[in-house]
């Protein structure tokens, strides 16, 4: 029986990875515009439990979309800044929803995808070999 429940928490791994490809992809072809943002703000977020605690820092920044100024907090924070005050970055936006955006060449977007894809292949393939294996 355990052998079978790692194969099926490997499928679920699996399904989890292909729904934040597909999720990605989506953002990626709704976001097609093209602008400059610049990091106006920090915002700083503590995170911890009482052993490790430390802040999160989550870059505000304005862009021009549609002729209209737009302040958006990114969603990705981190323990160490990202950007400093009056850094610019290029950005992709949705021109539909103008607060949807991605940095244009993050290579994060598609990292837990993939760590989710190789924990699942690895699950899927030790319990199918554990269960077709001769005791």
């Amino acid at each position: 029986m355990k052998r079978f429940l790692i194969v099926i928490v490997g499928v679920i791994f699996l399904a989890v990875s292909v729904f934040m490809f597909y999720k990605n992809k989506k953002l990626t072809e709704k976001c097609t515009e093209e602008t400059v943002a610049t990091v106006v703000d920090m915002k700083q977020e503590f995170s911890g439990d009482g052993d490790s605690s430390s802040y999160l820092y989550y870059p505000i920044i304005e862009y021009l979309a549609n002729e209209e100024n737009v302040r958006v907090t990114m969603d990705k924070g981190s323990n160490v800044p990202a950007y400093e005050i009056d850094d610019t970055i290029t950005i992709l936006y949705n021109p539909s929803k103008v607060k949807e955006f991605i940095v244009k060449g993050d290579m994060s977007l598609n990292i837990f995808s993939i760590v989710f894809l190789g924990i699942g292949a690895l699950l899927c393939g030790y319990g199918t070999y554990t269960l077709i294996k001769k005791d």
